[in-house]
C-alpha cells in the first residue's frame, strides 16, 4: 500500500518535473552537446588506432550514450539547497526530497535522450554501418550496467551533496573523480589500451564499468565481466549516502533550520 501511494506521488512529480525541463530543452541541448567528450577522441582513435574505424565509432557512441546516463547535478543542487536553507520545505513533503531529485534527474534524462538525435545523425552519417551486426546479448548488458551506472552516480552525487552539511564546498570533491573518470573509466580511451596490471587494478573500482565495459560489449569487442563489483559499489555507496544523509539531518535539525 506504501508503496504504490508512492509511486502515484513520484510519477505526478515526474509528469510535473517533464513538462518544466522541456521549457528549458535548449539549454539540455548543449547539455548533451557538452557530454560529448568522447567524439572528440574517437577522432584520435580512428586516426591511428590498432582496430578498424567502425570498430572505434560503435564504442565511442555508447560511452557517449552511456554519458547521458549519469547524473551529474545532484551534488551541487543537494548542497546549495542546504548551504541557502532551501531544504527546509523539502522536508515538509510526504517524501524524501531524494525522490524529487531523483524524478528531476529520470526527467532531464527523458528530455535529453531525443535532443541527442543529431548526435546519432553525425555517427550514422559518418559511420553508415555502424549498427549493423550488434548482438542482442551485448545490448542487453549495456543496458543493465546503464541502469546501474545511473543509481551508483547518484548515490554518489546524494553522498556528496549530503557532506555540505559539514563542508562549505563538498560538491567539489566530484571534479577530481570526474578527472578520474574521463581516463580510466574509458571515455578518453578504451582500457585495452593500459598495461593489464593497471586494468586489473582497475577492476576492481567502479570507473570501467561505467563506461568502458558496457560500451565495449555493446559494441561487440568483448564479453563484460560479472555486474558483481559495480553492484557492490552502487549498495556501498548508497548505504553509506543513507547514513551521511540522516546523520546531517540531525545537525540541520539541532542549527535551527
Amino acid at each position: 500500500m506504501v508503496f504504490w501511494f508512492f509511486l502515484k506521488k513520484f510519477s505526478v512529480l515526474l509528469v510535473v518535473l517533464w513538462a518544466q525541463l522541456l521549457a528549458y530543452r535548449g539549454e539540455l541541448f548543449f547539455w548533451v552537446l557538452a557530454r560529448s567528450l568522447p567524439l572528440v577522441f574517437l577522432g584520435l582513435w580512428v586516426a591511428g588506432g590498432p582496430r578498424p574505424d567502425l570498430d572505434y565509432a560503435r564504442y565511442f557512441f555508447f560511452a557517449w550514450l552511456a554519458g547521458l546516463f549519469r547524473p551529474t547535478g545532484v551534488a551541487y543542487e543537494l548542497s546549495y539547497e542546504v548551504r541557502t536553507g532551501r531544504l527546509s520545505p523539502l522536508l515538509l513533503r510526504p517524501f524524501s526530497p531524494a525522490a524529487d531529485h531523483l524524478a528531476g534527474q529520470v526527467a532531464q534524462l527523458a528530455v535529453s535522450l531525443p535532443l541527442g538525435l543529431p548526435v546519432l545523425g553525425f555517427f550514422l552519417a559518418l559511420f553508415p554501418g555502424i549498427f549493423a551486426n550488434l548482438e542482442a546479448g551485448g545490448l542487453l548488458v549495456f543496458g543493465v550496467y546503464l541502469v546501474l551506472s545511473f543509481a551508483f552516480h547518484f548515490a554518489l552525487g546524494w553522498l556528496v551533496g549530503a557532506l555540505a552539511f559539514w563542508l562549505e564546498r563538498a560538491d567539489s570533491l566530484l571534479e577530481a573523480y570526474y578527472a578520474l573518470l574521463v581516463f580510466f573509466g574509458g571515455l578518453a580511451l578504451p582500457l585495452e589500451a593500459l598495461p593489464p596490471g593497471l586494468l586489473r587494478v582497475l577492476d576492481w573500482t567502479p570507473l570501467p564499468y561505467t563506461v568502458y565495459y558496457p560500451a565495449a560489449a555493446a559494441a561487440g569487442w568483448r564479453e563484460a565481466p560479472g555486474f558483481g563489483v559495480m553492484l557492490a559499489w552502487m549498495l556501498a555507496v548508497a548505504l553509506l549516502a543513507a547514513l551521511v544523509w540522516r546523520r546531517g539531518l540531525l545537525r540541520y535539525s539541532a542549527m535551527g533550520a
